[in-house]
């Protein structure tokens, strides 16, 4: 059945004049039956699959309940129970509930059964109905502010159903985004009525940027020179990969998910209805060194580019740059290779196919000595338009007037020149048969584009396969591949596409750290100049490949909380190298009196990762994720995020072999716990965009003036980045510590008590406010009268007792000492 609201005003015509007699004495069952029924199924277009009569719960009963998990109740009255409403004009819609409650007790007896259901069942729009009147409100609130205190659409008689088709439309049909828009309507004030100011508002310019030391600045520029810069630089890029390349898709032991979720990380790409792509992972072997399947291979000689997909910074990038470069560099020999790179050489504001057509025509004069513009030969480029212009009505001038002939020569190539995409592709033809070489091009780094940008990349990526006869690499993010596809920007799309996965976080950073050690002793030489001393960088980073070898938590935390992101763990790690939040000058002094066996406690990272640049917690820019943050006052939505994940990583029945769960049946589930589905809709928006979660077609949400907005996916599955702030870190005093400033707390006293001191970072406070948090939430957590037995905050909570304890003992020896 289609959505259609045109559909549902005619249909609502003939069921309005098909009610003979406006008067007539319908009961309850009457007036469900030629009433109800039919404005529900043939009016607002619900799937009579979708529609649940007498549901029973907790020994009560309910008409109608619509939507699977149930978003609206309806309950139907017989015509003779009327709802006498205020006179405040006949044709206002939109309506006080106290009012009609105060002028009625019929709908207030009505009123109050219904609220009664929804609360019980978590369903949020409620309806009372009689076969003339229908009044519309929010059955369950989440805002704090009393339902009968909210506002009411009341539909009273049929010319003003009739006339308010459209608002009846959006409230009461299957149109979900047009009913939130419409709950807005409803409420009394703000969707955040309620919900106190952070902590952070209290401290001043917040969040405040921590400015390192000068040995903490040097260690940051060095950590950028060695682990980055160096590594990318022509001397360095043939032995760096060769000694720092990892194959893709092997699985850290340390993964917090299942090896075969980790394994199928680019299922449910698309949509069941589409017709998909057939994916191939590039995995190497004896058999097929270079990765690139056969069939991947023969569709590209066909006119078809290879794609490369991949998540931003799993790696393509190096899979490229090793294949040309190491495993296939005999073969590279015979070819004629154009490396394009998007990300660090295009400008920004710069045009993408001058780009490409420029940096072809760059690297031809530089890399192969070939002046595309140089008179000789653009002159065997065009070697048979010249013949066929010697034979043409100017060739006889040849003979009589030379010079005539070569300015009217000069004007034809010219002219043929003049297209720089076409002069390119026959430069490029002409070289490939002179030298009998095979032309690659490849297009890197995309995704480190505008998504414009990269439709673009792709569209190039197949003109210069389809028409210069070249093989062509493009390597995107999957939803610029998919998304392009859909709005048919993609017309000759290839039926093949490869997906790289990326290799193991640990073995990446251990190889690149020690490389980056070579380079600082001088094993390998660098090109550079310093005034300062490379001796502090090198004993950090031998600090960092031991604790990285020896330290099973620290690896747990960079190969989860990065999510297979390589660029990401390698950031997290020259971030941490030159943190101001890091005592780097004790890791350094630690290693100079000859402790090589030097462990960076899991703490020290901890903090790094969750603070970043700042002195406190800042959502924006932190990889980590605010759980506890609320979006109404109720104090159950601190552990919504929480149950949402731990719901996920659970070893429920309704999860697919992808570890993809139906987003229908996570909202029914939460529903069972008390939450509403504005709340769970909410808050599976913002854990996708923090990635915690994924959702089938990798769908991400948009900042809207109500939250995070946009269609929700089929189904959603955990991430690793997910598993690891339910399963590690939420409970350890790191996390507790800095996200008391980013969560709004709805006790008054407690907020007094932490706004105390709130702008000292003396750990001996640190402690105290950390714990009225903690035991904060703990009196949170008993408002839940149903928690889920695959989530228990008391459980959790003991997970985090070592770190609370270590912090007691600290405090406590100091206060000795000084004492």
């Amino acid at each position: 059945m289609t959505h259609d609201m045109a559909a549902g005003e005619r249909a609502l015509d003939k069921l309005l004049a098909n009610m003979k007699d406006p008067c007539i004495d319908l009961n309850e069952a009457d007036t469900r039956h030629r009433f109800l029924d039919l404005l529900i199924h043939d009016v607002l277009a619900w799937e009579r699959s979708d529609t649940h009569l007498e549901k029973h719960a907790d020994g009560e009963y309910s008409d109608y309940e619509l939507g699977e998990p149930p978003q609206i109740l309806i309950e139907a009255k017989k015509s003779g129970v009327t709802f006498d409403l205020p006179h405040e004009g006949s044709s206002r819609l939109l309506r006080s509930i106290k009012s009609i409650s105060s002028n009625s007790q019929n709908f207030k007896k009505a009123f109050e059964q219904v609220v009664k259901y929804c609360a019980n069942r978590s369903i949020q729009v409620g309806v009372i109905a009689n076969s003339t009147q229908i009044i519309v409100f929010i059955g369950v609130r989440a805002d704090g502010v009393p339902v009968i205190d909210g506002k009411c659409l009341a539909f009273c008689g049929y010319e003003s159903i009739k006339q308010n088709f459209a608002k009846l439309w959006q409230a009461l049909s299957p149109d979900a985004a047009g009913r939130h828009a419409l709950l807005e309507d409803l409420r009394s004030g703000s969707a955040l009525t309620g919900i106190p100011a952070k902590l952070s508002s209290r401290i001043p310019d917040y969040p405040s940027f921590r400015y390192p030391s000068g040995s903490q600045q040097s260690l940051r520029v060095l950590s950028d020179l060695l682990i980055e810069d160096a590594p990318n630089t022509p001397e360095f890029r043939k032995s760096f990969l060769e000694k720092c390349y990892c194959e893709s898709g092997a699985l850290a032991q340390e993964a917090l998910l299942g090896k075969n979720i980790l394994a199928a990380r680019y299922a449910a790409m698309f949509a069941p209805t589409e017709q998909s792509p057939t994916m191939q992972p590039i995995k190497p072997s004896l058999e097929n060194r270079f990765g690139l399947p056969p069939e991947a291979i023969a569709d590209a000689f066909g006119r078809r580019p290879i794609v490369i997909i991949g998540d931003v910074g799993v790696g393509k990038t190096s899979f490229i740059r090793n294949l040309i470069y190491v495993k296939a560099e005999e073969e590279m020999k015979d070819t004629i290779f154009i490396y394009i790179d998007l990300g660090s050489q295009a400008n920004l504001g710069q045009n993408i196919q001058d780009f490409l057509l420029g940096d072809i025509k760059r690297q031809l004069l530089e890399d192969y000595s070939v002046d595309i513009d140089e008179n000789s030969f653009v002159r065997g480029v065009y070697y048979g338009d010249l013949i066929r212009f010697e034979k043409g009505i100017y060739g006889s001038l040849k003979e009589k007037s030379p010079e005539k002939f070569l300015e009217k020569q000069i004007e034809r190539l010219s002219e043929l020149t003049k297209d720089t995409t076409h002069h390119l592709q026959k430069s490029i033809e002409h070289i490939s048969k002179g030298r009998k070489k095979h032309v690659v091009i490849c297009i890197d780094n995309a995704d480190q584009r505008e998504y414009d940008d990269q439709q673009r990349a792709f569209l190039a990526a197949q003109e210069f396969s389809s028409s210069w006869h070249a093989l062509v690499l493009v390597s995107i993010r999957p939803r610029t591949y998919f998304a392009s596809k859909a709005s048919g920007s993609i017309s000759a799309y290839p039926q093949r596409i490869l997906t790289i996965s990326p290799p193991r976080i640990d073995k990446v950073l251990e190889r690149r750290l020690t490389y980056s050690l070579d380079l600082a002793e001088g094993r390998l030489p660098l090109e550079h100049e310093f005034t300062i001393n490379l001796n502090s960088i090198a004993l950090f980073l031998k600090a960092l490949i031991y604790s990285l070898e020896n330290n099973k938590e620290l690896r747990e935390l960079l190969v989860n909380i990065t999510g297979g992101n390589i660029r990401e763990a390698l950031e997290l790690i020259k971030k941490f190298i030159g943190s101001a939040n890091v005592d780097s000058e004790k890791i350094i002094r630690a290693m100079e009196i000859g402790n090589s066996s030097y462990v960076i406690p899991l703490h020290e990272f901890s903090k790094a990762a969750l603070l970043g640049e700042y002195s406190h917690y800042d959502s924006r820019s932190s990889i980590a994720c605010n759980l506890f943050d609320l979006r109404y006052p109720d104090p159950r939505e601190h552990f919504l995020c929480l149950i949402l994940v731990s719901y996920l990583l659970s070893d429920t029945t309704s999860k697919d072999r992808d570890g993809f769960i139906k987003a229908i049946d996570i909202i029914a589930e939460m529903q069972k716990i008390g939450y509403v589905s504005e709340q769970i809709e909410q808050a599976l928006r913002r854990l996708t965009n923090k990635k915690l979660i994924e959702g089938t077609e990798r769908i991400t949400f948009d900042e809207g003036l109500q939250g995070l907005m946009g269609d929700m996916p089929l189904a959603f599955r955990a991430t690793t980045i997910g598993s690891y702030h339910v399963t590690r870190w939420v409970p350890t005093f790191a996390y507790m510590d800095a996200m008391l400033f980013d969560t709004p707390i709805l006790d008054n006293d407690v907020r007094t008590d932490l706004v105390s001191k709130i702008s000292s970072f003396e750990i001996s406070e640190r402690l105290r406010r950390t714990t009225i948090f903690r035991k904060y939430l703990d009196r949170s957590w008993d408002e839940i009268s149903n928690p889920p037995l695959y989530f228990s905050w008391d459980n959790l909570r003991q997970l985090g007792e070592a770190s609370f304890n270590s912090v007691q003992k600290f405090v406590a020896s100091r206060t000795q000492r000084t004492s």
